[in-house]
């Protein structure tokens, strides 16, 4: 935990630890074959649903470092609470686990398969560790006032709402991959 940051940092921080954890404590029992086992053809592998986290995860580190550095730079500071519109909030909340209503993954998001479990926990790890540099890096800045790109450029969210859609789908797809686990017919 970061006790110096502000409260809703501190959250999304603790929030990304979990999710690490998590995603080691599924993982770590594995070999490469379970990691990769399927349930059927048209349903993710566990490697599968990281690699998909990893990549969707690595392509947001760019561009919330950019806007933190320029919230920075412009002096946009400010100790909330924060406030965010209906749109970015039903968004969170439609992306936290279960999975009610299922999307297609956009081709640049979707996963490679087949995958050595230690690559892609290695890069998982790696990439949540850039993301809590991030949120720690966020302190002090306006939360609400500073826009970061989504899946497209054209749609912004607030960096606070950033981070809590980060958490959100990474919490959709841990679940999908623990799904994966207790699956009946995965290989012990």
């Amino acid at each position: 935990m970061k006790p110096d940051l502000v409260e809703e940092l501190r959250d999304y921080y603790e929030q990304l630890e979990n999710i690490k954890e998590d995603a080691l404590e599924l993982t770590a029992p594995l070999d490469d074959t379970q990691f990769n086992w399927q349930p059927s053809p048209r349903k993710w592998s566990i490697s599968e649903c990281l690699s998909h986290l990893n990549v969707a995860d690595g392509l947001d580190v760019r561009p919330l470092s950019e806007e933190i550095e320029r919230g920075r730079a412009a002096g946009l500071t400010a100790s909330g609470p924060f406030r965010y519109g209906f749109i970015s909030r039903a968004f969170v909340r439609f992306m936290e686990p279960p999975a009610n209503f299922k999307t297609k993954a956009p081709k640049v998001y979707r996963p490679t398969s087949g995958q050595p479990k230690d690559k892609v926990v290695a890069e998982f790890v790696s990439i949540h560790d850039q993301l809590l540099d991030l949120i720690s890096k966020a302190n002090g800045l306006d939360l609400a006032r500073i826009k970061v790109p989504t899946f497209t450029p054209r749609i912004k969210f607030c960096l606070g709402q950033r981070f809590a859609l980060l958490a959100a789908h990474d919490r959709r797809h841990l679940r999908q991959a623990w799904d994966v686990r207790k699956h009946p017919n995965f290989p012990v």
